[in-house]
């Protein structure tokens, strides 16, 4: 049948056919309320379940400005790690980040299945030697004690490190961990979480620690160009700008004797 239409239209039914664009997946965005829940939840799942038990592990809790790290540095498609993440301005609050990368088929991605995978490769590392006979930094960085701000994005890709069709996801970690020392205290939870905290499901929360701060006039200086939280100021301020002039115009017409200065 299409190549019967091809026939019938000429050249521009084949023009239509071979430039019809790619359908990108629909892979949640960093604002996107489930992403954000999902992320927060599995790795305090995980934090909560270290061997030994672990007696200052902080509550984590989401950061805008490190999704946009995460996001930006995802788009590029590199199983690398950020080669921004160590200078001064790559977030307003903190220096350096850390950083996990997981690469697999966009249609089997989940948040779950990345942030597990990560934090299996417990079953190489031994706490008492800190020894890894594998890779253990992934595992080290999602139970870093004291790392208690994540956030991460996730980018579709058309290759990354010869995956094809990849939902390449990437999440970045404040403070970073990976430091010199065990990841963290072992000890009954939270005996020895720091004064002014909580207990919560083993885990040390503290209000002033864990807010979420949205950052809203500040994106990677490292990133050039425009990228969707820019996109989505530049096209909200018109927005606003219009609403405001339409608020005016009727206000205006419905009160012909009010006066603005």
């Amino acid at each position: 049948m299409r190549l019967w239409l091809a026939a019938v239209l000429g050249p521009w039914a084949l023009l239509g056919v071979w430039s019809a664009p790619q359908v990108k997946p629909n892979l949640p965005s960093i604002t996107n309320r489930t992403f954000i829940e999902q992320c927060e939840h599995y790795h305090n799942h995980f934090r909560r379940l270290v061997t030994p038990p672990a007696a200052n592990m902080h509550y984590m809790t989401w950061d805008a400005a490190l999704a946009r790290n995460a996001k930006a540095w995802s788009r590029k498609c590199l199983f690398k790690h950020n080669l921004y993440l160590q200078t001064k301005d790559t977030h307003p609050s903190f220096r350096p980040l850390g950083e996990n990368i997981f690469t697999g088929n966009h249609r089997a991605f989940s948040v779950k299945a990345a942030v597990q995978l990560w934090y299996d490769e417990y079953r190489d590392y031994t706490y008492e030697t800190r020894k890894c006979t594998a890779q253990c930094g992934h595992y080290t960085q999602v139970v870093w004690d004291n790392s208690y701000k994540v956030g991460c994005a996730v980018s579709f890709c058309p290759e990354v490190a010869g995956i094809k069709n990849a939902g390449h996801f990437i999440c970045n970690y404040a403070p970073s961990g990976n430091y010199p020392r065990k990841p963290y205290q072992k000890g009954a939870p939270c005996s020895q979480c720091p004064r002014g905290d909580t207990c919560v499901n083993k885990l040390c929360k503290n209000a002033t620690r864990d807010r979420i701060i949205e950052y809203y006039n500040w994106r990677p200086p490292w990133v050039k160009g425009c990228d969707e939280f820019c996109i989505y100021i530049v096209a909200l301020r018109p927005s606003l700008t219009l609403l405001a002039c339409v608020a005016v115009f009727f206000i205006k017409l419905y009160y012909p004797n009010m006066r603005t200065s």
